[in-house]
């Protein structure tokens, strides 16, 4: 089993929000993105299979990213429209609100009085180790839903990325260098996660043991479709077979034990709880409890709307260990991998979850793990893919040469058929390939947007520092 302490979940810094501020920034969210106030609106993965190889990766254009194993959550910026207080906010799967205090994020890398107002970007949030051994709090962009305001969710991904990274991140990072002193208070740092292309993907794995928090695998974006919420087919998660984790609801049946000193009757025979339990793993098939949510213990207990699927495997030293910290196991959600004795083992809770995995997703990271493609395939198909982009890069380029020489008209022309990967050879490691292109891939720069947003409800802030100020010496 992993060490507990190395996949643990980050807390947000926050406090979660009451009924009506939720409801009413859902409205708002809702507002600004099209999608039902009781929908999270974030898109999700699909588990990499055999198939993507060749149907998505060989054929389309793709980003590629290392996969932070952390705490997905979008964080919204909001202002108040009488006090020009600032709100920032961090909105989980669960569709959960949780207020982050103490945040300022600028407009402008040039003008660091004004702050963004509607803008909502999508990352991970992180446990990053320092070198001292310390755990700290890293926020990681990697999508952006709205940008002051104005959804920008229709448009396709470099353009997302340019809005995420050009517009948001980097007056953030300017203000951070220019007045260190007072973002000192901020809860936690943000970063801006490196995006390249697949057939780059060697470089990545290289760049994996750099980092300072657990990385569990690859997330690969779609470059040429928007944002969807709910499950994206064309966003893909790729892990290592020892990395693909399923989330199940644990049940605890301790064996019995008959107390002989006991008269014969219902308390003669009781639960050995010094015992190790027989833990049984449970999948999600959908609909929600009749049990409040809000009451931990009650919601932990029912059952109702999940369904047996096999039981975990621990070991004596393990039960004893989870036995003496004194927390409660039965009805939690753990996340679970499969070793390689085809035993389910335990990684780590997640609090954060209030179902299991669907039972349709348990399917399918199963099927994953039977059908997956290693790490050799994906550095071996990368020479091919880089081949397939560089006919789809002509192409392109000779349709707009077509279009500006036909008055701006068009010109459609049958794709040539792609090079197929190879799939009879065997997997082994291809020397890293020279390219004269770098490890970050382009953005594209969009068009220009300032919509403002309507009423927000009071609530106490404490004043901004005076970013506009000039910085004094020795700061």
């Amino acid at each position: 089993m992993v060490e507990m302490e190395e996949r643990d979940v980050p807390t947000i810094p926050g406090e979660p929000l009451g009924q009506e501020m939720t409801r009413f920034l859902k409205g708002v969210v809702s507002t600004i993105t099209g999608i039902p106030p009781t929908t999270f609106p974030g898109a999700q993965p699909v588990s990499f299979q055999r198939a993507h190889l060749e149907d998505n990766l060989m054929n389309k254009d793709y980003y590629v990213c290392e996969k932070s194993d952390g705490l997905r959550c979008l964080l919204l910026t909001l202002l108040h429209p009488e006090t020009g207080d600032e709100g920032t906010f961090l909105i989980t799967r669960a569709n959960e609100y949780f207020m982050v205090p103490n945040f300022h994020f600028p407009l402008s890398p040039n003008d660091f009085a004004k702050p963004h107002n509607g803008t909502i970007v999508d990352g991970e949030l992180v446990l990053s180790r320092t070198p001292e051994g310390t755990k700290q709090l890293r926020y990681l962009i990697f999508d952006c839903l709205a940008y002051n305001g104005e959804s920008v969710m229709n448009k396709l991904t470099p353009k997302r990325l340019y809005y995420a990274s050009e517009l948001f991140y980097k007056p953030y990072r300017k203000l951070r260098e220019k007045h260190p002193v007072d973002c000192q208070n901020f809860p936690f740092k943000l970063y801006f996660k490196d995006m390249t292309e697949p057939f780059k993907i060697s470089k990545i794995f290289q760049q994996l043991h750099n980092l300072s928090y657990v990385s569990d695998g690859l997330i690969l974006t779609c470059s040429e479709t928007p944002y969807v919420v709910g499950t994206d087919p064309t966003l893909l998660k790729w892990k290592p077979a020892e990395e693909n984790t399923i989330d199940f609801k644990l049940l605890l049946e301790f064996p019995k034990y008959e107390d002989e000193d006991v008269p014969e009757g219902p308390d003669r025979v009781y639960p050995d709880y010094d015992s190790k339990p027989t833990i049984y793993l449970y999948e999600w098939v959908g609909g929600q409890s009749a049990v409040n949510s809000t009451d931990p213990e009650k919601y932990e207990a029912d059952f109702s709307k999940h369904q047996e699927f096999g039981q975990l495997t621990i070991s004596d030293e393990e039960w004893e260990e989870l036995k003496h910290s004194g927390e409660r196991f039965n009805g939690r959600i753990a996340e679970v991998n499969q070793d390689k004795t085809k035993h389910w083992r335990l990684l780590r809770f997640r609090d954060d979850k209030l179902n299991a995995n669907h039972y349709t997703v348990v399917g399918k990271v199963i099927q994953s793990i039977r059908d997956g493609v290693t790490k050799e395939e994906l550095i071996q198909a990368q020479e091919q893919i880089r081949k397939n982009w560089e006919i789809r890069q002509r192409r392109r380029k000779e349709m707009a040469a077509a279009a500006a020489a036909n008055g701006g008209q068009t010109v459609h022309r049958p794709a040539p058929p792609p090079v197929k990967a190879p799939t009879q050879q065997r997997p082994q490691p291809v020397p890293q390939q020279k390219h004269t292109t770098d490890l970050k891939r382009p953005i594209e720069e969009p068009e220009s947007s300032d919509d403002a947003l309507d009423e927000f409800p009071t609530y106490d802030r404490s004043p901004s520092p005076d970013y506009s100020r000039k910085k004094v010496k020795g700061e």
